[in-house]
């Protein structure tokens, strides 16, 4: 009896763990979309300087090149970051973040972050 209990309390947690990666982002109220002349609290500003650098230096683009277009408050559905790698396994907690959208001018790049400065960053394909 109790093996049965045992193998019924694993598939309930292997289902919560699967309904928790399907679960969709969470966007944060007051999404703040900046104009040229927006100015961005420190936080914030210092979240796309460091999305800039991370780009940069990953697709060797020059920094000054890009322009932010957007940013946008988060909660990701997992440690993922909204942006699951193949046969990877991603820790299933909410993850506080932000969606950073830079643009060179011929192409756009969507930055997954957590929410500290110098935290996990990701470039993800958009859909």
């Amino acid at each position: 009896m109790k093996i049965h209990c045992r193998k019924a309390g694993l598939l309930v947690g292997a289902i919560a763990l699967i309904l928790a990666a399907c679960q969709p982002v969470q966007r944060i109220p007051e999404a703040m979309t900046p104009s040229p002349m927006t100015a961005l609290p420190s936080e914030e500003q210092a979240l796309v300087n460091a999305a800039v650098q991370f780009v940069a230096q990953t697709l060797d683009i020059a920094p000054e090149m890009l322009y932010l277009e957007s940013i946008e408050a988060v909660q990701w559905p997992d440690a993922s970051l909204g942006c699951p790698q193949p046969d990877m396994v991603y820790a299933a907690v909410m993850t506080p973040g932000y969606l950073v959208i830079l643009s060179d001018g011929a192409r756009t790049y969507a930055v997954h972050t957590d929410s500290r400065i110098e935290g996990e960053k990701i470039i993800c394909e958009q859909k």
